[in-house]
């Protein structure tokens, strides 16, 4: 299972990846944009990617004693902070998500294997208790980049822009 967590983060860091080099040469008017989805715009809705990535972290640091993340100062700082800094502009997107990305190829690469299959506790952002088996929980971050990736490609269809980026075959071997 291990393995599997491991190529699917590296899988989403590197769309990730590919998904902003796209973004990087939009005009910024349609990077920011209102085109009527949940978070707004394109650059909105990148953000709830790398926000919601970095907000997970923090919480899988506190699922098992002992320093799963290190001491890692992005996991310190301040969500709102950093919420207002990535929303900036797409460069700041980008800078706060290649941090993110390459800190949850480190988070999967150094899970102890034995304790995928344990149940976690914690609450989501509504404040609901819940409990999941832990491998689920680290699935459903990664599932739910690549959900809005797609959206982003709808998006990016709409305005006839060419973004194949989405496949985990693209960056596997």
């Amino acid at each position: 299972m291990k393995d599997v967590l491991v190529q699917l983060a590296r899988y989403n860091a590197a769309a990730n990846e590919a998904l902003l080099a796209i973004l990087a040469k939009l005009p910024y008017s349609l990077a920011q944009a209102d085109l009527k989805v949940y978070y707004k715009s394109i650059l909105g809705t990148f953000q709830h990617i790398v926000m919601a990535e970095l907000s997970w972290l923090k919480r899988f640091d506190g699922f098992f004693p002992g320093p799963l993340l290190g001491s890692n100062p992005l996991l310190a700082r301040e969500a709102a902070a950093l919420k207002q800094e990535s929303g900036a502009s797409l460069a700041a997107c980008a800078a706060l998500c290649a941090e993110v990305d390459e800190l949850f190829v480190a988070f999967a690469e150094g899970l102890d294997e034995s304790k995928l299959g344990e149940r976690v506790r914690y609450r989501n952002m509504k404040g609901e208790e819940l409990e999941r088996l832990y491998w689920q929980t680290i699935v459903h971050v990664l599932n739910h980049g690549t959900h809005h990736r797609g959206e982003i490609s709808a998006l990016l269809d709409q305005n006839g822009i060419a973004n194949d980026v989405s496949g985990f075959t693209l960056y596997t071997n």
